[in-house]
């Protein structure tokens, strides 16, 4: 087998990984580049693309689904497979996609000759990890991976054997751990709404929102909670549960946002591109709120501005793994050869064998 990696390593965003089997040829992931808007897609040849059996995602979320169309508009004319939610979760219309729990009902399944195996990373509903099997080699796939979710439920990887495993190390050598992140996060939120008395969280559409949300109402009190109709729909669906959620309630309740004065509130848009979700972040700035990120900016966003304007504040809530979760997870399994990825710290040959 074959791995080449067309984007990811040595660079945050455009997650993309070529796989060459002896008679498969995937890709895992399909992500666009936001900060680099002259060189934003994956490293593949029009050749490469046009000779896909498959593209398997691990989730949704645009780093690794944003390139979907320009492949199609390149040549790909293969199967793209990924869990229902995660199909349901992407903004443009897909051919050819088959449900991943079709294939491999109960974790395991084949694609031709490709064994397949999977479980829920933890990310966001609908995030899996991979482990992909032919004629004797083995590769596996973290995806956006962590088990310090509080709400959805997350497959241990442990005992696993591949060839080569590409794992998530998206915050590098950062060590804080998730519990002195999150109460770095409590201490300075209850500053900042001591100060502001109202704050911004723009949060991605599918994923941490739900976590902080829980977070907080386990750890704040008196604080009153509001939200855009995606972040409901979605609370919504949490509250019902299901396979993708731990049995846990959030124990508060969450109102549509309509000029409050104080409380936090929610928008499902991190960077504020949406002109709805800019708009509530005027609103509450003008209103003497404050705005705090707790994932990555993108060069060009709104959410940017906002930060270089010092209006809005970075504190980190922790969905991914950093270089001592990442050789722990080298050590919880038996992977011949690691590549970290989604980090600018660390960089790996572009095409290896193994």
């Amino acid at each position: 087998m074959e791995l080449i990696l067309a984007g990811g390593v040595g660079e945050h965003g455009r997650n993309c990984f070529y796989v060459r089997g002896e008679t498969t040829r995937f890709l895992v992931d399909c992500g666009k580049m936001a900060d680099t808007p002259e060189d934003p897609y994956p490293r593949l040849t029009r050749e490469q693309i046009g000779g896909l059996d498959a593209v398997f995602l691990t989730h949704s979320h645009a780093d690794h689904t944003g390139s979907l169309p320009w492949l199609y508009e390149n040549g790909f004319h293969g199967k793209l497979i990924a869990t229902a939610e995660t199909l349901d979760q992407l903004p443009f219309p897909v051919e050819e996609s088959r449900v991943l729990e079709d294939i491999c009902p109960g974790g395991t399944g084949n694609f031709g000759d490709l064994s397949i195996a999977w479980g829920r990373a933890g990310h966001c509903v609908g995030s899996v990890w991979y482990r992909f099997a032919e004629n004797g080699k083995s590769i596996f796939f973290s995806g956006d991976y962590t088990e310090d979710t509080q709400v959805y439920a997350c497959d241990p990887i442990r005992n696993q054997h591949a060839d080569l495993a590409v794992l998530d190390c998206a915050y590098g050598r950062e060590e804080m751990s998730y519990g002195a992140a999150c109460d770095r996060l409590i201490q300075e939120t209850e500053t900042l709404l001591s100060d502001h008395k109202l704050l911004l969280f723009p949060v991605p559409k599918y994923g941490r929102g739900q976590e902080i949300l829980k977070l907080f109402s386990d750890r704040l009190s008196g604080v009153s909670y509001y939200a855009d109709a995606l972040f409901l729909r979605n609370l919504a669906k949490q509250d019902a549960g299901g396979f993708w959620y731990r049995p846990v309630k959030i124990s508060t309740s969450v109102c549509p946002y309509n000029g409050q004065t104080q409380g936090i509130v929610f928008v499902s848009d991190p960077q504020l591109r949406g002109e709805a979700a800019r708009n509530a972040a005027r609103q509450v700035l003008s209103l003497g709120g404050g705005a705090v990120m707790t994932g990555t900016l993108e060069k060009g966003s709104y959410s940017e501005s906002l930060f270089r304007q010092g209006k809005m504040t970075l504190l980190r809530y922790p969905v991914h793994l950093n270089h001592g979760q990442f050789a722990q997870l080298k050590e919880e399994n038996d992977f011949r050869q690691t590549i970290p990825y989604h980090s600018r710290e660390f960089s790996a040959k572009r095409e290896i064998l193994f």
